[in-house]
Formats: structure tokens, sequence, C-alpha cells
């Protein structure tokens, strides 16, 4: 029940540092709501089912709140040779999220490196003669031979009708040069002059038409280009959420009523619906439980979604997932993976809790995949909801999970408008990215290899914890769903066993058994990535104890070292039972198990190099 004596105290100098293997990172703690309810930016919305969702039609990144509190963190000169970009930055309280998210942070979310700067204008109606060359971020970061990769038509070209490659040419060469000739020609008769970089060229001098086809190509298709602000593509900025190539849209369709608002008072908080991605979305409290109670459906009613102000989760995916300590505030992703939802401020006073949205960084490109790190950077203040509010909720996972991290913060007496709380934190707090913790370098196996680093190898080298195969049998007549992150066969009797011990389970099972649809979240419920986390880590410790004890025929000694990886990257390629070596091909990608078994090598050895591990 709530509490009827309520406590005014004054909070001052507080910070929650999170130490991280080569640096101490300060997450960006709201301390106190610095926007109450009656002046912050108001989230456009739509009404659904008697509830208020936004309305993604007219939300951009441009017409965003700002963020709340500043933060800033610095990856290590090997990250950035690995990525060839530099993925470091800093933000600071009133900066839209456009400036402080990169293209490559929503590569598998919004999927916006599939627009071309045509795309772009014609939705927001942007005149693109006016614009100069400068503000296309993503041309800085080119040379002559990348540009030319990006666009091939431009082989064809004589250098003369390209303003832009002919003044490069000569800024840099000292000697004249045959101006009537292709730019293909030029590259094939002195290829090293494709090195030359555009960033050493004054681009305000410049507009799109200077470069022929440069407006119809997409984005993906120059290099480099996950390393670019939004805020530095042309107009992107302006486009709504709802008109990405991958749109944004809910995830779910659950309703419930804010009942009630709890402060950090509040302990033992069993029954939840907030958690994150990698510990699913129930994840309970122990103690600094603010929270709002729920009421509603049989699925909701008396549920809690706990405020991640106060509690902190696991999260993230990849080498990435120790940034901030593995840890980012508990809550939900209600519209997909591109943000967070945290309950935020809460107040019992005031009858009242605001949302807050949590970003994260991702950083992959064609040859190294570092994952993602946790929902950390915000908060950017989103909804707020009074008591007896209908509140969207999006999908219900009701599964237990670890308990959450309280932050040490305490929210008794908070009110909206007169908050008593103040912030004092270290606005040039730095962390590093890499390294990631050395404890995940002291899980070894008795062969010499370590069973998180190769976990890690061949689940991340597959697709994610919510990944889903179509129903299939092979030659055998072993029918069912490659499911998870290491894309684990449906019909496995211990999985089948996880999934049926929940309530539904038997249902979901015949989802698997059929062709019926299955969504990614729908996954995560009945087979968490906690639960596929501890398969996976059974799953490569039994593999080594198998292929550890067979003969490589290139030795004709027991396998070790890297071929011992690659032997069981080729059984959990396709079986125990597949001869040494084999060039089997997986259907869906053509990737024979060899190959696949040299992959898994060389992501295993460059997860040892980044987890410190060697």
């Amino acid at each position: 029940m709530k509490r009827n004596k309520k406590i005014f105290i004054n909070f001052t100098g507080l910070s929650l540092s999170l130490l991280v293997t080569g640096g101490i990172i300060v997450f960006p703690q709201q301390h106190s709501m610095s926007n109450p309810p009656t002046t912050q930016q108001q989230i456009p919305t739509v009404t659904w089912q008697n509830t208020r969702l936004p309305d993604w039609n007219q939300i951009t990144f441009s017409n965003m709140p700002a963020i709340s509190e500043p933060g800033s963190f610095q990856s290590s000169q090997n990250v950035v040779d690995q990525l060839g970009y530099n993925p470091s930055r800093s933000w600071n309280t009133g900066q839209k999220p456009d400036s402080f998210t990169m293209l490559g942070d929503f590569q598998d979310s919004f999927k916006l490196q599939q627009f071309s700067l045509m795309d772009i204008s014609q939705i927001v109606n942007l005149d693109l003669e006016k614009i100069s060359l400068d503000y296309f971020g993503v041309m800085k970061l080119q040379t002559l031979d990348s540009l030319v990769k990006a666009i091939p038509e431009l082989q064809d070209f004589p250098i003369s009708q390209v303003k832009p490659i002919f003044d490069l040419l000569s800024q840099n060469l000292s000697t004249s040069f045959d101006t009537n000739q292709t730019i293909g020609y030029l590259l094939k008769q002195s290829p090293h002059l494709g090195k030359l970089s555009f960033d050493s060229l004054d681009l305000k001098s410049y507009n799109f038409s200077s470069i022929p086809n440069l407006k119809n190509t997409a984005i993906a298709s120059f290099d480099k280009w996950q390393g670019v602000y939004i805020s530095q593509i042309p107009g992107l900025n302006e486009v709504p959420f709802s008109q990405f190539p991958n749109p944004l849209n809910p995830v779910g369709t659950s309703v419930g009523i804010v009942d009630v608002a709890f402060a950090t008072d509040e302990q033992k908080r069993e029954r939840t619906i907030s958690g994150s991605n990698k510990e699913g979305f129930a994840v309970p409290c122990d103690k600094d439980c603010a929270h709002t109670e729920l009421s509603g459906s049989p699925a909701v009613n008396g549920k809690a979604w706990i405020s991640g102000k106060y509690q902190l989760v696991k999260g993230g995916k990849g080498i990435l997932g120790s940034v901030n300590g593995g840890k980012e505030p508990t809550g939900r992703n209600l519209f997909g993976d591109a943000f967070k939802v945290a309950v935020w401020d809460v107040s019992e006073v005031d009858g009242m809790i605001s949302q807050s949205l949590f970003f994260r960084v991702c950083m992959r490109n064609n040859f190294v995949d570092l994952g993602c790190t946790p929902y950390f950077i915000g908060p950017v203040p989103f909804m707020t909801y009074r008591e007896k509010e209908p509140i969207f909720l999006g999908r219900i996972d009701s599964e237990r999970n670890s308990i959450s991290n309280p932050t040490g913060l305490k929210s008794s007496g908070f009110r909206f408008n007169h908050s008593p709380i103040t912030s004092n934190i270290n606005k040039d707090a730095i962390a590093n990215l890499i390294p990631a913790s050395k404890e995940n370098c002291k899980n070894m196996h008795v062969s010499g290899a370590n069973i998180d680093v190769l976990s890690l190898a061949l689940s991340s080298t597959q697709n994610n914890y919510n990944f889903v195969g179509n129903y299939g049998c092979n030659s055998s007549g072993n029918c069912g769903r490659a499911i998870g992150a290491m894309q684990f066969i449906s019909s496995r009797p211990d999985i089948r066993e996880i999934i049926t011990r929940k309530a539904g389970g038997k249902d979901f099972i015949s989802k698997l058994d059929s062709e019926e649809k299955i969504t990614g979240e729908e996954m995560t419920q009945y087979f968490s990535p906690s639960e596929q986390q501890t398969l996976i880590e059974s799953e490569t410790n039994s593999l080594l104890s198998t292929a550890s004890q067979q003969i490589d025929p290139n030795t004709g000694k027991s396998f070790t070292g890297d071929r011992l990886i690659e032997r069981v990257a080729q059984m959990q390629f396709a079986g125990v039972n597949i001869p040494i070596d084999e060039s089997i091909i997986h259907v869906s990608d053509g990737v024979t198990s060899k190959e696949y078994g040299k992959r898994i090598k060389t992501k295993y050895s460059r997860n040892l190099q980044f987890m410190n591990c060697l």
C-alpha cells in the first residue's frame, strides 16, 4: 500500500560510477527531472485502444526532446583501426539525438543506410542543389577509390567532367595530367592515386550535382558510412520515423493502467514487466524499487514497471556488451531495438511517472562485428502519465529472471514541479569501450580453449537471440526451425522442455511445429536470452570435449589450437557426425562447413584480442 507519510529529502553531490576495464564511466543518470511535465516538449500522440501512442508520422530526430544529462566515451585506437572510422562521441545537456547517434547505431533497426539522398529529399521536400557537398558527412570519409566503388559509373567519365575529382588530383599532383582520360583509366594506370582522400578538399565549393549519380546512390554503398552522425546527412533528421526504410512500429499490443506510483521505499518486487533484451522483461527488484504498479488484464494486473533511474540490468551484445559495466536502465523495448523506454521519475506525491529514452552504440562493418553497447545514452524525456491513465506496454514476458541492481539514488518526496534532487555529474568522464572485462577470460576448457570467447564467436556469427527461422525438414526427416542466437533446432528435447515448462509453452511449441508466423519477442519470451546463453555455453563445452578427442588428419594428433576451434565450428554447423573438413553447403547462405570453421577461427582470435584474453 502507498505510505501516508511523505518524507522530503534533498540529495546533493550524488554521482554513480561503474568500473570498466581501462577507465571509469559515469552513467549519465538523471538525478532530477530538469523539465517538469508542464513545460517539457510534448510528444505528438495518437489515440489507440483508449491510450496514447507516439505519433511516429510526426516525430523526427530534429523534433525529439533533448538529452537531459551529459556524457561521453572514447574508443581505443585498436577499435578505430578495425572499424575504419571513429565511433567515439560526447553529448551535452540540450543536444538532440541526431547530434550524438550515428548511422551505424541503427543499421539493423531503422536501416537508414538504404536511403539515397534523393529518397530523403523527396520525403522532406529538400532542394539538394542549394546545399554544398560539405554537408554530406559521408563524403569526407571517401577516397577516390571508395567513391568510384560506390558509384561505378564514374569510371567512364572524363576527369574534366567531375570537378571535385579534377580538383582533388590537381591539388595533389605536381605535374600536369590528361584531363580527358577517364577516371577509370587513370586509376588503372596509377592505382596509388586511389588513396587520395576527399577530406583534404574544401567541399563547400561543390553542389551535389558535381558528382554524377551521387544523389541516387544508397548511403550503404559508401565506405565508412557507419561513422556518420544522423545530423550529417542532409534532411535525414527531418524524416518521420514512420517513413524510415524499416519504419518504427509498436511491438505487441498490451495496454495497462498506471494504478499507483511508488517511490524507492518499496522493496521486493517479484512480478515485473521491466528488464532488457539480454535478461528478458520480467526482472525482479530487491530494494529501492521505485515503480508504477499496473492494473488491467490478467497478464499485467498487479505487476510493476520498475524505474530505470533506480535499477540497472544487464544489456548489450557481443564485445560491446561490457561497456558501462554491461548495465543499462531497466525498461522495455516498446518500439523495437533502436532505443529503450524506461520509466524514469516516479512521484508518489504527484501520483505521476515519466518515461525516458535510452540509445546504444552498435559497431559493425563488412569485416568486424563488435555488437552493441547496453542502452546507456540518455535520458531523453519521453511520455508522462498520471495515476489511473492507460499506458502502452507492448508484449508481456512472464518469465522470471535475475534480480536488477540498485543505483543508490532515492526518490522519497520527489515532486515533478518542485524537484528536491540536484545533479552533480562529472561532465568530463570518459571510458574506454575496449577492452572488455577480463572476467570473460577465466572460463577455460581442459583443451586450452576459452569457453566464453568461443561461445561468443559461435553465437554472434549467427543471428540474435530473437531469431526464428522457417519451418522445414532435413534429409534425415528431422523437422523444426532454427531458433535463437546459435540457431538451435527447435525439435531438440532439451529446448522443448524449457519451453513447455512455461505458461502457454505447449501452444508455442505447436506454433514452432507449424508454418505459423512467430515474432522475435515471442521467441525470447519462451526461450530467453539467459536460457540460450546457458545452453550455448553447455553446447560449446560439449563440442570442445568431443572435438578434442578426435584426430586431426593434418597432424595425425588430437585437435588443438586453431584447428580445434575450426572442428568445433564444423560440428556446430552441420552436426557432430560431419566428416572432418567436409565442404557441406548451408542452403541459406551458400557457406560450406569448412569455410564456416575458418570464419569462426578468425572470429575467436579477434575476440581473444578485443577481450584482452591473449
